[in-house]
């Protein structure tokens, strides 16, 4: 129903988007891990040409091949298969998220140790930290960063895969070159940090605006005495009413409080307000999935049934006429009486024309206060 549906908190709202966003980036994570190495393999097949046709000394091309292909090829396939099997699990999406993060972040210490031999690609680290950014998670962010810093100082300190490469204490520009590829990860992870508060504030703020939207919007499809539904909610009920192709019946329940004009000009419109409200609170109580309250005008109020049986529409009248007589009594005077007229909705037919049918049936149920009439009877 059109009117349930947008009734909905805004922050359920943002947070739903939020999690098809991270499930739609989790697959495109894996996506780019794929791309990695496919990039790295092929690299490093044309780097053995480059060197063979260069006729750049080199251990055996069998060795080559094993130490710098085949091995890191392996782990890479490794890891791409742990993520494709996370990503299928039933897993919540939080540890997942976690779990492919940490893959990546692996990834790219294995490939920074094997080619470490070429200092630029610490910035492989950079990849995973930034990718993270997108799902606003300051805790799965510092978690990545301290990973890839870690890691990055444990390759340089204790790991020479390549022989060629430089130990970190070889010289003073070593030293320098080590502890400034660290500052530069530790302030590429506040840049992160501080995008994600960022985006947090921006994420609250939507969510701010997209609940007073959905209360301005309430306020406009509300009757303001009786916190009903008005005529502007009925007739976005019956648009949906009219492309309803699912064979429910409808039908719609047209109410009127007997000898209102009387009662208003005897006791004031104070006391008339009070049984409006007081039918008001009643239809609200009543109303359910299957079952919209609305303030037509004036002292006319309707229910649209979705989906009901004649029988069970008449049974949820009675109630109505029951409650409403137990709340609406002034001191020694008769309880207060409610008319009301039914008619079903035939398919194809103008949903006005619903409502007409059923106003000229309320009009014979007044004609015996505090009666139910249904259009075929």
């Amino acid at each position: 129903m059109d009117i349930k549906d947008n009734d909905r908190n805004g922050s359920t709202v943002v947070r739903e988007k939020k999690l098809r966003a991270d499930s739609k980036w989790l697959r495109m994570q894996y996506q780019l891990m794929t791309a990695l190495v496919i990039f790295a393999t092929v690299a490093e097949v044309v780097m053995y040409f480059v060197l063979r046709e260069l006729e750049i000394p080199m251990t055996s091309p069998g060795w080559y091949l094993l130490k710098y292909l085949a091995v890191p090829f392996g782990i890479n396939v490794l890891l791409l298969l742990t993520a494709a099997m996370t990503i299928g699990s039933a897993l919540p999406e939080r540890r997942k998220i976690y779990i492919i993060s940490t893959l990546l972040a692996v990834m790219a210490f294995a490939m920074y140790t094997v080619h470490a031999v070429f200092p630029a690609l610490f910035s492989l680290f950079i990849i995973p930290m930034l990718l993270t950014v997108v799902y606003g998670d300051q805790r799965l962010t510092a978690y990545v960063a301290l990973f890839c810093v870690g890691g990055k100082a444990i390759s340089d300190l204790f790991l020479r895969w390549d022989p060629g490469r430089a130990r970190v204490t070889e010289s003073m520009d070593t030293i320098v070159d080590f502890g400034l590829s660290l500052v530069l990860l530790l302030l590429f992870y506040s840049i992160c940090a501080f995008m994600i508060l960022m985006e947090r504030e921006k994420r609250e703020e939507a969510i701010r605006l997209e609940q007073d939207r959905k209360r301005y919007w309430e306020e406009s499809m509300r009757d303001q005495l009786t916190r009903l539904w008005n005529r502007e909610a009925l007739r976005r009920m019956f648009q949906k009413m009219e492309k309803d192709q699912s064979g429910r019946r409808y039908f719609l329940a047209m109410m009127d409080l007997d000898d209102f004009k009387s009662l208003n000009d005897t006791y004031g419109h104070s006391q008339g307000d009070q049984y409006l409200q007081a039918l008001g609170q009643v239809l609200l109580e009543l109303s359910g999935e299957d079952a919209y309250p609305f303030r037509f005008g004036g002292d006319e109020f309707c229910m649209l049934f979705q989906g009901c049986g004649r029988e069970q529409v008449e049974r949820a009248c009675r109630e109505v006429q029951r409650c409403y007589g137990e709340v609406a009594t002034l001191p020694g005077q008769p309880p207060e009486s409610l008319s009301i007229g039914v008619a079903e909705y035939r398919r194809q037919e103008p949903a006005e024309r619903l409502l007409d049918r059923a106003d000229a049936v309320l009009y014979r149920a007044k004609q015996q206060k505090g009666s139910i009439c249904f259009e075929e009877d």
